[in-house]
């Protein structure tokens, strides 16, 4: 009887402890996030446009959903990057 006890209190912790994994890494991701926005958003249109970008597309590219491969390359870069 003991043993079953012990097995499903194992299996609990274990599991809450991944639980808490998972909730401190998109804690991590969020923070990540803010901060790319918080940083992109300080850039001058100029430098985002540097990098291909505009203000449109910082919210996409912070959560990674943005299509950088429709991305046009800048003609004053080219060969340098």
């Amino acid at each position: 009887m003991t043993s079953i006890i012990m097995a499903a209190d194992t299996f609990g912790m274990k599991g809450f402890a991944a639980w808490l994994k998972e909730l401190n890494a998109k804690r991590i991701q969020k923070a990540q996030i803010k901060r790319t926005i918080r940083e992109l958003s300080a850039l001058t249109d100029r430098e985002l446009n540097d990098m291909g970008l505009t203000r449109g597309d910082i919210y996409s590219v912070a959560h990674g959903t943005a299509d950088l491969r429709a991305v046009r390359e800048n003609a004053n870069l080219a060969g340098w990057v």
